[in-house]
């Protein structure tokens, strides 16, 4: 009897599910139990929210007086604590889950909704940062050098930054 070989196309998770090791019971209960509250939150507040930010909105900690959630912009972010006591009032209201609930905390992270597997040379090239090369020679447009000017000429009083401004401006 030949032994199943797993698919070399499948994500490292199937790997190694197919190899019979799994998460850790507490990482995977928190897990279980963060996917959960947010299913259940976005329930809750399919109305209330636009369907971008639920796209990218999950619960990434939990605790009885706190929800902490996870979205994938500083827009969305300031969205959701600019409503914060209107979202915390439809919770309290028609969840038992988050009857006792006092605050939500925002983190803002580059979720990819459509990406379900888990790459991580990916990841790794997304956090390395690359260097700064130094814009040598790079022309000022036609308007910034009318500002510039105009600075130059009309607002600054300074002699000295005066004549850097009109140096920038030859240069």
């Amino acid at each position: 009897m030949s032994k199943k070989q797993p698919n070399r196309l499948a994500t490292l998770i199937d790997h190694q599910a197919f190899a019979g090791s799994a998460l850790p019971s507490t990482l995977a209960d928190n897990m279980q139990l963060y996917t959960k509250a947010t299913k259940e939150i976005k329930m809750l507040l399919v109305d209330c929210l636009p369907q971008e930010i639920l796209d990218t909105c999950l619960v990434v900690g939990l605790t009885s007086e706190q929800v902490t959630l996870s979205v994938g912009s500083v827009t969305a972010a300031n969205h959701i604590r600019y409503l914060q006591n209107a979202y915390l009032k439809v919770l309290k209201d028609q969840s038992i889950t988050f009857k006792q609930l006092k605050h939500i905390r925002i983190v803002v992270t580059s979720y990819d909704a459509k990406n379900t597997g888990f790459n991580t040379q990916s990841s790794l090239q997304k956090t390395v940062l690359k260097p700064v090369q130094a814009i040598n020679n790079q022309v000022l447009s036609q308007s910034t050098k009318r500002t510039i000017s105009q600075a130059a000429s009309h607002v600054t009083a300074d002699k000295n930054l005066k004549l850097a401004l009109l140096r920038l401006l030859n240069d």
